[in-house]
């Protein structure tokens, strides 16, 4: 039987294919935890100035205003004369030294671009201070605010009196030229000359390179200050007539109520030329008896390596019985030879006049001109443009029958 079947039965079978490996299932992902929610942004700065900072946090004001967002900057400048030098007449030694001008610290924030606070601290070591102090001094602590970009803005604080171009653009000694003030800007125009109140200012650009630009402002004014002679029973009235440079700023009106006004009005005319007017008049004495008005022009052209300055101011102060009239101007030329140096001339003369007796509070300058003559360096004049040394020779020729006086003055000044 066997061997009937057929061939095909005979053959044993195959065995069957081992079924294919099936890989373990996998392991199932952890499901992912649930999102924060998102932080509540900020909506304003009001938002974050009612956030509260835990008593036990550390830090105290001014952390809190870091954690704000708001990010102040500082800034100073320091002047240093290497060497000074000035002629003395007779058997008098000449003055040799050095000397440590001042030391400036400028402290600001740009809050949300519409808030800047500033101030302005300056550290003159000398004894001779108008204000009788250590010589620490606020110059100024204002506050701008723009109400609408740069055409009108509110400032308020102790703040300069926009008043020229020297008191408020060129003052800086890494700007100004000269390595001393001219007497125009002791005697007729205080300089740093600061007072406390409101200012409007803005600037308008009517087209490239043209633009105008105003200030207008009202503050407690400035004082003489006011000492009796106690050698002198007569002198017992309120001192008048004295160095506009020793007034000091009023920052609370108690005695005398009334207030200043000024306003300063200039316009770039033409690429490098600017012209300006300013004006001031207020009660100076301390019973506010007595005004003083104060009118200037001023003048700027830069035309590729020179530049020119010029300024001009009169006084009319009044006294008992009429009026001191004091009168001043400076004019420097600058040109620059090579992108480290630069050549400079000046001339300024100043009249104060004098101030017949009984009267207190003698000017501390004479009447008279100087002539200025030197050379500017520029060490790094790309990489640190605000760093320069002066090398300055002044001749003062005083009214009258006084000797000149000559003075030089190597002086070295940094912006940072």
């Amino acid at each position: 039987m066997l061997l009937a079947l057929p061939a095909t039965a005979q053959e044993s079978p195959e065995s069957p294919e081992p079924p294919a490996a099936v890989a373990p299932p996998e392991a199932p992902e952890p499901p992912e935890p649930p999102e924060a929610p998102p932080a509540p942004e900020k909506a304003s700065l009001e938002d974050l100035l009612q956030e509260e900072v835990t008593s036990a946090s550390v830090g105290s004001f001014g952390y809190r205003l870091r954690r704000y967002g708001i990010t102040p900057y500082v800034h100073g400048v320091i002047t240093a004369d290497l060497w000074q030098w000035e002629r003395r007449h007779g058997n008098v030694p000449h003055h040799n030294t050095f000397e440590l001008r001042d030391a400036n610290l400028y402290f600001g924030a740009d809050i949300l671009d519409l808030i800047v606070p500033e101030v302005f601290l300056e550290l003159e070591p000398t004894f001779n201070s108008f204000e009788f102090n250590t010589g620490l001094r606020l110059r100024y602590a204002q506050l701008d605010l723009r109400l609408h970009k740069e055409l009108l803005v509110l400032r308020a604080g102790l703040f300069l009196i926009p008043f020229g171009t020297y008191n408020t653009t060129t003052f800086p000694a890494f700007i100004s030229k000269l390595p001393e003030r001219p007497t125009l800007f002791r005697e007729i125009i205080p300089s740093p000359w600061q007072e406390l109140g409101v200012q409007l200012t803005g600037t308008w650009e009517w087209a490239p390179g043209r633009a105008f630009n105003y200030a207008l402002f009202v503050t407690n004014g400035m004082e003489q200050f006011d000492v009796n002679n106690p050698l002198d029973p007569s002198d017992d009235g309120p001192d008048e007539g004295g160095s506009i440079a020793f007034f000091t700023p009023s920052y609370v009106d108690i005695r005398n109520t009334s207030k200043s006004f000024g306003a300063r009005l200039s316009a770039q005319l033409a690429e490098g030329l600017t012209v300006g007017a300013s004006g001031y008049t207020g009660a100076y004495t301390r019973d506010g008896g007595r005004r003083l008005n104060i009118f200037g022009l001023d003048a700027n052209f830069i035309r590729g390596p020179l530049s020119l300055e010029l300024e001009a101011a009169f006084a009319h102060q009044a006294i008992t019985g009429g009026a001191l009239e004091k009168w001043g101007y400076s004019a420097i030329g600058a040109y620059r030879l090579h992108t480290q140096a630069e050549a400079v001339l000046a001339v300024d003369e100043a009249e104060v006049g004098e101030l017949p007796p009984p009267f207190d509070g003698q000017s501390f300058s004479v009447s008279g001109r100087s002539y200025w003559g030197g050379l500017l360096y520029f060490p790094f004049p790309n990489q640190i443009p605000t760093a320069l040394t002066k090398a300055i020779y002044r001749v003062t020729v005083p009214d009258g029958a006084r000797p000149a006086q000559h003075v030089f003055i190597l002086q070295l000044a940094v912006g940072f």
